[in-house]
């Protein structure tokens, strides 16, 4: 019996251990969210507007995007002469990196880059980029929309928090970044897959494979793109980008992110805005992770990488803050061509945003949102 009572007075011991050790770790967790609650910068100024617009399904698809995106139309003519950003797939799915992606040789932060997915450094007012490529020689207004499949109102959110987040933290960046020039719209286009995958199953199609998946979104684009040309917005004033990547794509996914690929590029082209449509590189090259590349190019990064063309980045393919220590001089002899192939990679997160190209302001650009890379390095 006594034995018993030992047994039972250990066990509450061991329980009450527990408890102060689970009490202590809160504890813990609680000091370290205040600790990064103080790692913010206080927040500059804030977005002109915030809107979000739930697209419903019609099987008439053309239809559904017009009344959609009818408030988008009339806001467009307002920013004939400024910047219009427009992003598909940069939701916030995840806030950390796994560590295979990092390098902690070159260790950082292992924060997500959604928020620049969503709002590029170079759209806010107190960017160098902003600073000096002005819109008729006057500070920009810019139009951001993002385009992608929230599941509810809270992941909208969550997206929204992350951007003012990121946009405004002491880890990362010298200084808060300024959004109180951007027109932010969230479209949202759940309902419209779900009803592409119902509509689907009901004919006894695989509903993962259908073209409505891909050509949806490329209906999408082509309509955009008509309605900045009625409104004379030139192709340096429009970039529109795809973030549609998987990073662990099964045969479904992965023709689908190629499928995507070719749909906006094609309805790019058709309207004259070949110039405009940008991609991101995803997790294959993790030193231009913080990066998009005009499409046209992006064959050309990938086959300097196969044929070791670009050797300033070996031994550091993990380094994200590698590309903005670059100079000229460092590529070897017959790299030329593939250096060049820097003035069409341009980097989405930087923490280093008051950078300005020593050379001056880049007459020959493609864009008017940003310097790229090759602006950026040293002689």
């Amino acid at each position: 019996m006594l034995k018993n009572k030992n047994k039972t007075k250990s066990r509450k011991i061991r329980i009450k251990s527990r408890k102060i050790r689970i009490k202590s770790r809160k504890i813990r967790i609680k000091s370290r969210k205040i600790r990064i609650k103080r790692e913010k910068y206080n927040k500059i100024g804030g977005f002109v507007n915030q809107q979000v617009i739930n697209m419903p399904y019609n099987e008439n698809l053309m239809e559904t995007i017009n009344t959609s995106f009818a408030p988008i139309f009339e806001l467009i003519p307002t920013f004939s002469k400024d910047l219009i950003y427009v992003s598909f797939g940069s939701k916030l799915n995840e806030t950390t990196l796994e560590r295979e992606y990092l390098d902690m040789n070159y260790y950082t932060t292992a924060n997500v880059n959604a928020a620049y997915q969503m709002v590029p450094f170079f759209l806010c007012s107190n960017s160098h980029p902003r600073q000096n490529m002005l819109c008729d020689g006057r500070p920009c207004k810019v139009l951001n929309i993002v385009i992608d499949i929230f599941n509810d109102e809270e992941q909208i959110d969550a997206s929204k928090r992350y951007i003012e987040e990121s946009l405004s933290s002491k880890i990362e960046l010298d200084a808060p970044l300024d959004t109180s020039n951007i027109t932010q719209i969230f479209v949202n286009i759940i309902n419209v897959k779900d009803g592409i995958i119902q509509a689907a199953m009901a004919k006894g199609q695989n509903p993962f494979t259908v073209e409505e998946q891909y050509t949806f979104l490329g209906m999408i684009a082509d309509t955009l793109c008509k309605k900045a040309r009625e409104n004379n917005i030139q192709p340096t004033n429009l970039m529109v980008v795809n973030y549609i990547k998987f990073k662990h794509a099964n045969p479904a996914e992965a023709k689908l992110g190629t499928d995507v690929s070719k749909t906006l590029e094609k309805n790019m082209t058709d309207n004259g805005y070949e110039n405009s449509y940008y991609e991101w590189l995803a997790y294959n090259r993790m030193v231009f992770y913080n990066c998009i590349v005009l499409k046209k190019y992006i064959d050309v990064v990938e086959l300097g990488f196969a044929f070791a063309k670009f050797s300033v980045f070996k031994g550091s393919e993990k380094n994200q803050l590698k590309i903005f220590e670059l100079s000229k001089s460092e590529f070897k002899k017959g790299e030329e061509k593939f250096r060049d192939i820097l003035k069409y990679v341009y980097p989405i997160k930087n923490p280093y945003y008051d950078m300005v190209p020593e050379t001056g302001y880049p007459e020959d650009r493609f864009n008017n949102f940003c310097y790229s890379l090759y602006d950026l390095m040293k002689e």
